[in-house]
């Protein structure tokens, strides 16, 4: 079984970079370093610093947000439009469902980085 990692793409920021090298080297798996829509953000030159390496709030705000409206979406193709559920209450119910996925996917995270002894996102130095 290959268990190398795979290498880092030149296309990447340099601070990006150089935040996956440190990351791969405390051994965090790179699908927690670097989740595929980030990859993506990189290979466009968005400087996106890693979420096991951003503060609290913001894992909150992006994992939330992402899970918010996705979890409402599928929510109301599947069921919601079918039920008489008030728009108000679709968007409470999704909002509330984001907070809590992002609370946990960022207590999750601060837990990870903590137990790695990582630094955040403004501490590395490119």
């Amino acid at each position: 079984m290959n268990t190398s990692t795979p290498p880092i793409s030149e296309r990447y920021p340099p601070q990006v970079r150089h935040a996956l090298q440190q990351l791969d080297a405390a051994g965090v798996k790179r699908s927690m370093s670097a989740p595929p829509l980030y990859r993506l953000f990189w290979r466009l030159g968005w400087g996106v610093a890693p979420p096991i390496l951003t503060g609290f709030a913001t894992n909150v705000l992006t994992t939330g947000a992402w899970f918010g409206i996705g979890w409402g979406t599928v929510m109301w193709l599947m069921l919601w439009r079918s039920t008489g559920m008030t728009g108000l209450g679709m968007v409470t119910t999704a909002v509330l469902a984001g907070l809590a996925f992002g609370v946990l996917m960022a207590v999750m995270l601060r837990y990870q980085r903590q137990r790695l002894g990582l630094p955040l996102w403004k501490d590395i130095a490119p």
